[in-house]
């Protein structure tokens, strides 16, 4: 089969694998969470899944990058060339991805799963788009051409998603409240750049509203099994889950956001003391700030406590993996790289 099918046999092929071994399912297409920085396909390789798996994740990556270098040839653009095309951040979806095709398999979505494709090609357009978008209004020399490419690629990923789920005035509503959602908190951020963070401490969970329109197709599907009354708890569930992967991402990249002015969640309250000048330095004295780390843990935990309460609620047996592997993946970090455990939670108390 060719590198151009790709896509076409993702969903039937995760699908059959999951139905053979759900919980070795699960276990494979999660640890990459936990690998810090091993690729999706290295760590299927070293627990030795069946083949049947490695051969549903083989090849995405070469057709993402076919559909962007199609996008850009009438423009004559080599979008794949371009430094704020993360093809990471798609990478990274892939377990997204896994778990968005079981759920339409599980629900009885085969009109949508048959057409799964479209919904992967939707997914290159929608990630490159905000992504480039992302990096340019972070940059102090943005460039035209790329922001004016990045909103031809959401209008394309709006356009393939609903010829997917179909063009209705509740299906218009959800493109326009998780773009809405994504620039109020681009706007929110960027104004606030080299002032104060755009957080308060108080609400963290407004940390995962930047990450809205990767939900779209999983709201879209509930609104087709006339769930749309459980839109508002997803959401809730996807924010908050969606928060404490950023939390880990800020921890990450506080070097970086520091060097560009960006204050995050976790510098509140540091803002007037700390100066961007020196990144390395700062970003050294916020890591060694144990308080803070653990004040940041303490959130991140309690926002994951009211992910379960609320999926126990909504008896969703299938999103309460995500959260499980974000808790996982929030415990592996701080023990890891910030060299801290819930055991200190508990000495410190």
């Amino acid at each position: 089969m060719s590198q151009n099918d790709a896509f076409d046999r993702f969903a039937p092929a995760v699908v059959q694998v999951y139905r053979r071994n759900p919980e070795a399912f699960w276990k494979a297409i999660m640890a990459p969470f936990l690998a810090d920085g091993m690729p999706l396909l290295t760590m299927l390789r070293h627990l030795r899944v069946d083949m049947g798996l490695l051969t549903a994740f083989r090849g995405l990556d070469e057709q993402a990058h076919h559909i962007l270098q199609d996008f850009g040839t009438p423009l004559k653009l080599d979008i794949t060339q371009w430094k704020s095309n993360r093809t990471q951040y798609f990478k990274d979806a892939y377990p997204i991805f896994a778990f968005l095709a079981i759920w339409m398999a599980e629900e009885g979505l085969s009109d949508f799963l048959n057409h799964f494709s479209d919904v992967l090609r939707a997914a290159v357009y929608g990630v490159a788009g905000y992504g480039i978008l992302d990096e340019n209004v972070d940059s102090d020399m943005p460039s035209p051409v790329e922001i004016l490419t990045a909103q031809a690629l959401i209008a394309e990923y709006e356009n393939t998603i609903l010829r997917v789920f179909g063009v209705t005035a509740f299906n218009l509503g959800i493109l326009h409240k998780m773009r809405t959602l994504f620039l109020q908190a681009e706007i929110k951020e960027k104004a606030a750049r080299h002032i104060a963070s755009p957080y308060t401490f108080d609400n963290p969970k407004d940390c995962g509203t930047k990450g809205a329109h990767s939900v779209t197709p999983f709201m879209l599907g509930l609104e087709r099994l006339g769930r749309s009354a459980q839109i508002d708890d997803y959401w809730e569930v996807f924010l908050l889950f969606g928060a404490v992967i950023q939390i880990i991402d800020d921890w990450m990249d506080l070097e970086d956001d520091l060097a560009i002015g960006h204050f995050s969640y976790l510098t509140l309250g540091s803002e007037p003391i700390f100066r961007t000048d020196n990144p390395e330095q700062t970003a050294k004295l916020l890591r060694t700030d144990r308080m803070r780390i653990r004040k940041s843990y303490e959130v991140c935990k309690d926002m994951i406590d009211q992910c379960h309460i609320i999926l126990k609620r909504l008896n969703d047996p299938f999103l309460v993996r995500l959260v499980d592997v974000t808790d996982l993946r929030l415990d592996s970090y701080f023990r890891k790289e910030l060299k801290f455990t819930y055991q200190q939670v508990l000495v410190e108390s």
